[in-house]
C-alpha cells in the first residue's frame, strides 16, 4: 500500500496498458481532485514528452514505495509500521491533525483494530500523539520521528528523489 499526496495521479498502468484497474483507490483526506478519460491521458503520453516523463516518475516513485512498504511490513514491528504510516500521511497532507480511525489504520497496517488501540494507546502515553473520535493528532513530530523504523526516510528520500528529478527531453 502507497500514500500520496496532491502530486498524485492513480490508474496509470490501467489507462496506458490494461484499461483495468489493478487495485483500489482510497481517498483518506477531502480535497479537489480531476478526472481524464483514459484515451486522453494516452493520447498526451504518447504526445507529450514532459507529460509521458512525469508520469513514468511517477510510477518509479509508487513502485519504490510499495516495495520498501513491502520489505517493511516483513520485518519491523507493528508501532513502528504505525509511526511510518502516521508520519507519511503528516508529509502528505500537511497537518498535525489527521483524519484517521483505528479501524482504517489497522487495515492499513493489515493488523486488528484492537492491534491498533494497544499502539497508539502506548504512543499517546509516550505524549507522541493525541487521539481523538476519528482523528489522530501528532504532538511530537520528532519524537515520532524516533520511534520510527529507517523504511520512513528511505521511503520519503527515495520519493522526492525520484519525483523531483529532471524531465527527460
Amino acid at each position: 500500500m502507497t500514500v500520496f499526496g496532491h502530486v498524485a495521479l492513480f490508474g496509470l498502468a490501467s489507462a496506458l496498458a490494461t484499461r483495468r484497474s489493478l487495485g483500489r483507490y482510497v481517498v483518506q483526506v477531502s480535497g479537489t481532485a480531476s478526472r481524464l478519460d483514459t484515451e486522453v491521458l494516452r493520447q498526451v503520453f504518447e504526445a507529450r514528452p514532459a507529460v509521458r516523463g512525469l508520469c513514468l516518475q511517477f510510477i518509479e516513485a509508487m513502485l519504490a514505495q510499495a516495495l520498501q512498504a513491502m520489505a517493511c511490513n516483513t520485518v519491523h514491528s507493528v508501532e513502528a509500521r504505525c509511526c511510518r504510516w502516521l508520519l507519511t500521511l503528516h508529509d502528505r497532507i500537511g497537518q498535525d491533525a489527521l483524519p484517521l480511525t483505528h479501524d482504517h489504520l489497522s487495515q492499513m497496517l493489515g493488523v486488528q483494530r484492537s492491534t491498533v488501540s494497544l499502539v497508539t494507546g502506548a504512543l499517546q502515553t509516550s505524549g507522541l500523539i493525541e487521539q481523538g473520535r476519528g482523528v489522530i493528532t501528532i504532538t511530537d513530530r520528532p519524537g515520532l520521528e524516533q520511534a520510527v523504523c529507517g523504511c520512513y526516510g528511505i521511503m520519503r528520500q527515495r520519493t522526492e528523489q525520484i519525483l523531483r528529478s529532471p524531465q527527460p527531453p
